[in-house]
């Protein structure tokens, strides 16, 4: 709306600009986005500057192009500041050699460097306003909805599910591993919030990791093929343990520690059941 409201030319780079810069992980991901793709663009259009006094034609702004894709798409998952310096004399000169009006390279260097200060300066806006606190309010949903399918696996994993069920390639498998890495995610995201909540990060840390912990115990048990049958009153105990942390992480409460019945063979995830109720016991 902004970049058509004031007629900007090449109006499209604003949003492309706003996308690039909301895209971060991060709020500070984000900051550091819009720093690179503003200072890669006035870096960027040097460079084109200096492609465009050489005058080139046909194959040589292909070969250009080409050249410069090329190192864009090397450069843009290590360093988005690096690629900038590419895709913007790209950009330029695409746009310079496309037009069928007569536009000197600086009319098109002054709209590319106004419409990115100006898309990079609404996504730095609308992320602050939007996001700063997305992810911190989302973790304690996602915490216990990956403790849930963490028990919804281990019914599975220690549960007569007939001959010839693979566990390790089970429905409940891929919810759990799904979970976990949208978990992480958000976490990770949450610590770059502007302000970053400490204290919340502090308390929910040893948290993601236990879980983490417990979920790759699993995964290691699917790969199994003989593993022991617990009865339903032991299975019905380990649920009953998971849904109570699953609603005290829900509530923000303390989780009062119940009896985890003996898992034969695997002590090890037994273990890291009784430490996570131990970290939600505080």
């Amino acid at each position: 709306m902004i970049a058509f409201e004031f007629d900007l030319a090449r109006s499209y780079w604003v949003p492309l600009s706003c996308v690039a810069v909301m895209s971060g992980s991060t709020i500070v991901a984000t900051y550091h986005r819009a720093i690179q793709r503003s200072i890669g663009t006035i870096v960027g259009i040097l460079i084109a500057g200096v492609i465009l006094a050489m005058q080139p034609s046909g194959f040589m702004i292909a070969l250009f192009i080409m050249l410069l894709t090329s190192i864009t798409e090397l450069f843009i998952v290590k360093n988005y500041g690096l690629a900038a310096l590419f895709f913007t004399p790209n950009a330029l000169l695409m746009a310079e050699s496309t037009t069928q009006q007569a536009f000197s390279f600086s009319y098109f260097a002054s709209a590319r460097l106004i419409d990115i200060l100006i898309g990079s300066a609404i996504g730095l806006i609308g992320v602050w306003m939007v996001g700063r606190k997305s992810a911190s309010t989302r973790l304690p949903h996602l915490i216990a909805k990956t403790i849930r399918s963490q028990a919804q696996f281990l019914i599975v994993l220690f549960s007569d599910q007939g001959e010839g069920f693979d566990a390790s390639r089970s429905r409940e498998k891929l919810k759990m591993r799904t979970n976990m890495v949208n978990l992480k995610t958000v976490y990770n995201t949450a610590s770059g919030e502007i302000p970053v909540d400490q204290k919340a990060l502090d308390y929910y840390w040893p948290v993601v990791f236990t879980v983490e912990q417990l979920g790759y115990l699993l995964e290691s048990c699917s790969k199994e093929h003989e593993r022991t049958a617990l009865s339903d009153e032991k299975l019905s105990q380990l649920l009953f343990a998971f849904e109570k942390m699953a609603n005290a992480i829900n509530r923000k409460r303390s989780a009062e520690p119940r009896r985890i019945p003996e898992i034969e063979g695997y002590p090890g995830i037994q273990n890291e059941i009784k430490f996570l109720q131990k970290q939600l016991d505080r």
